[in-house]
């Protein structure tokens, strides 16, 4: 703080003390002699013209000393103030450098204070640093031992790890998922357990909030009921056993493409709040989405095949579906679904029965060159777009009752077979094609 930046009394104690010179007190006796004289003078003269001049002469006399004393008087009284203003000022200004010291002495301490937590905090972190990461390479090292149980112990405790220390918990799901996607070196009871370990591990202790890749994986009995993931990569990966997957939320990104699963797979009530990339996904078994919610656009095109039975039963699809090109090869049913936005079977096949029952299309659906196999029906269906199945192939039979449709239906170019059951809408009529064939025209006939 400058001295402009203080306050009056402030500035008035920090100015340099002056000594009063000795000439200063000389003159002030000086001036009170001679003003005794001048008066014991003045008033000698005035005594000199009176009748009793002795005794005025003696009453001058004392006036006049009066006078110097009274004089003299003043001077020492004021040197008296001068001595006790000096004494206070002393004292003020003592008690600042005191006030002033005693504040540096706490800044210092306290920045010394500091100094030393941060030291404390760094030497503590450096510690920390180091033991963790020793126990990373010795997890890490364990990993790739031969024997099952130490990988098992290397496993178990990368997972330690990941839960004491959460800045490294990705490094370490990006270790177990690298394990994963190493190709299995056999099919022994050992490696066995080791992997379905590390899924246990995986799945749902570090998968919350993780980047999960597990692009070409093999993964054994997949149990990931009830996860959150955030981003997760199945490219290829290969599913073999039971997978499940009931109630779990793909969150941010979900890859499934070319992934393959050999079993049977549970999807209950699963919700995409991403989008779903499907494409040429393949299940071996039964496929259940029973309830699912995609709630972002979802693709099963590019050769996707569903060779057990499938079923979407009460399933809600909030953006466009696409299934182009899917293979249904078991029964297949959609019944309860709704689609809320388009949604696209062109060049679908479905090998099996195949129920439409009960589903909500509210806005395009499309079924062109789609061959049903087996008996499809549209029992209570609603159509509230356009619905297209131009040049479809109805082998097994076909139940055509929908609930509501907004625009009558395109068959152009589309087949029935004759000897199969054909239920449609009043006066709809059919028309023979070739041999064992009929067409369907929404029109109403006269």
């Amino acid at each position: 703080m400058s001295n402009g930046d203080l306050p009056p009394a402030d500035r008035d104690d920090d100015r340099p003390l002056r000594v009063m010179p000795w000439w200063l007190v000389l003159g002030g006796f000086v001036v009170a002699i001679l003003l005794g004289w001048v008066v014991v003078a003045w008033l000698l003269k005035e005594a000199d013209q009176g009748t009793t001049r002795a005794q005025l002469r003696i009453d001058a006399i004392r006036t006049g000393l009066t006078v110097v004393a009274g004089t003299g008087g003043a001077v020492a009284l004021l040197l008296a103030a001068r001595r006790q203003w000096l004494s206070e000022r002393a004292q003020r200004h003592q008690e600042r450098v005191d006030a002033r010291t005693q504040a540096s002495q706490e800044q210092s301490t306290a920045a010394t204070q500091q100094h030393q937590d941060r030291l404390s905090r760094i030497t503590e972190y450096d510690a920390t640093e180091r033991r963790v990461t020793e126990l990373f390479a010795k997890a890490v090292d364990h990993l790739g031992n031969d024997k099952a149980a130490v990988r098992l112990g290397g496993l178990y405790g990368l997972e330690r790890l990941a839960h004491n220390n959460e800045e490294y918990r990705q490094t370490i799901v990006d270790v177990i998922c690298a394990y994963l996607r190493m190709p299995d070196p056999g099919t022994t009871d050992d490696e066995r357990h080791v992997r379905i370990a590390a899924q246990r591990v995986l799945f749902p202790r570090l998968s919350a909030g993780s980047r999960i890749d597990l692009f070409g994986a093999i993964l054994i009995d997949l149990d990931a009921t009830s996860c959150m993931f955030a981003k997760v990569d199945f490219t290829r990966a290969v599913f073999t056993g039971g997978t499940r997957f009931d109630d779990a939320v793909f969150a941010d990104s979900a890859v499934f493409t070319d992934a393959t699963f050999d079993g049977d797979s549970s999807l209950l009530r699963t919700r995409w709040r991403t989008a779903a990339d499907l494409q040429g996904v393949t299940f071996r078994g039964a496929s259940i989405f029973n309830e699912a919610t995609f709630e972002r656009r979802v693709s099963f095109g590019g050769e996707a095949r569903f060779l057990g039975e499938t079923a979407f039963r009460g399933a809600r699809f909030a953006d466009s579906s696409v299934f182009d090109r899917v293979t249904f090869s078991g029964k297949v049913s959609f019944r309860g679904a709704a689609f809320d936005g388009n949604v696209s079977f062109e060049h679908a096949t479905f090998g099996g029965e195949t129920s439409f029952k009960d589903v909500s299309f509210a806005d395009m659906a499309m079924f062109r060159r789609t061959s049903f196999k087996g008996a499809g029906s549209f029992e209570n269906a609603r159509f509230g777009g356009y619905t297209g199945f131009e040049r479809s192939e109805f082998a097994d039979g076909i139940t055509f009752e929908p609930q509501h449709m907004e625009r009558e239906p395109s068959f152009g170019h589309a087949r029935i077979a004759a000897q199969a059951p054909r239920i449609w809408p009043p006066n709809w009529r059919e028309t023979p094609v070739e041999d064992g064939w009929v067409s369907i025209s929404p029109r109403r006939g006269a």
